[in-house]
């Protein structure tokens, strides 16, 4: 039984109802992103062999959206209960010791939550360096695209996770202490 992917249901708070909203969004955006590139790289196929015209930038949009997919479609694959993980030990532990097993999930998140957290804020002046000083990839002249949308969506995936690994933990430590959080 993964924790992570309880948060549906009868049982879940506002809170979660919140973070699945907003990750369930995030990720049907992403979704929307993989579909528009398969569009662009179609087009671009099909412009170069027909009309010896490709379309100008896929590379570097290509190269934008793939970052921007991970982190719109990490924070549901979280809160699904789909992100990588061993279980040998945690599954030795909930046979044995089911509480031990529940701090120890509340420790992996809340270092998840760190980890995340950390990330977001250290993005956050790249983020207003791009914003300001109006970076971008490309070429000027030939195709620009600005960095500050896609460093805005590592921001708020990153700091989405970070909630999600956050609630989690929570819910990890209520039930390592016997309570149901």
């Amino acid at each position: 039984m993964n924790p992570t992917s309880e948060v549906a249901g009868k049982e879940a708070s506002g809170l979660d109802r919140l973070l699945a909203a907003a990750s369930g969004g995030a990720a049907a955006l992403g979704s929307l992103l993989v579909l528009a590139l398969v569009l662009l790289v179609d087009a671009d196929i099909l412009g170069r062999e027909l009309l010896a015209a490709p379309v100008r930038g896929v590379s570097e949009l290509l190269a934008l959206a793939i970052v921007a997919i991970l982190f719109l479609q990490l924070p549901e694959t979280l809160r699904a209960g789909r992100l990588a993980r061993s279980e040998l030990l945690l599954d030795r532990l909930r046979g044995t010791r089911p509480r031990l097993a529940h701090a120890f999930e509340a420790v992996i998140h809340a270092i998840g939550a760190i980890l995340f957290l950390v990330l977001a804020i250290a993005v956050v002046p790249a983020l207003a360096e791009a914003w300001r000083e109006g970076l971008y990839v490309g070429a000027a002249g030939d195709f620009t695209a600005p960095l500050w949308p896609v460093r805005l969506v590592v921001v708020a995936g990153a700091g989405l996770t970070a909630l999600l690994f956050a609630r989690i933990a929570a819910r990890e430590l209520g039930r390592a202490s016997g309570s149901r959080s």
